[in-house]
């Protein structure tokens, strides 16, 4: 299975609707998710740089989401901090498990 389908798989665990998959650059795919009236965007990638942080906080100003995640592969990756929160692939049913929290009734 490879990393799309792994972050596709827990979008659907987690009770959301992936609406779309965005290829941004090679290597790099954006989720868009409906959650509870929410428009949610995860961003996949190898190695999350400061560009990917400033791309998905222009989407979050321009109100095309309310809210985004970074989800990367590299396993030396150092988790970063700010506005956007990041997961390791690893993590990804603990994103998921958010997910279902916040889109619960």
């Amino acid at each position: 299975m490879n990393d799309r389908q792994l972050v596709h798989d827990a979008i659907a665990r987690s009770g959301c609707k992936c609406t779309a998959i965005v290829a941004e650059r090679p290597g790099v795919f954006d989720f868009a998710v409906s959650s509870a009236g929410n428009e949610i965007v995860v961003r996949l990638v190898g190695n999350a740089a400061t560009f990917d942080h400033s791309q998905l906080e222009t989407m979050l100003a321009e109100g095309d989401f309310t809210r985004a995640f970074i989800v990367y592969t590299a396993e030396d990756h150092p988790h970063l901090t700010g506005e956007i929160e990041s997961y390791p692939l690893s993590r990804i049913d603990e994103l998921a498990a958010l997910l279902a929290k916040e889109s619960a009734p």
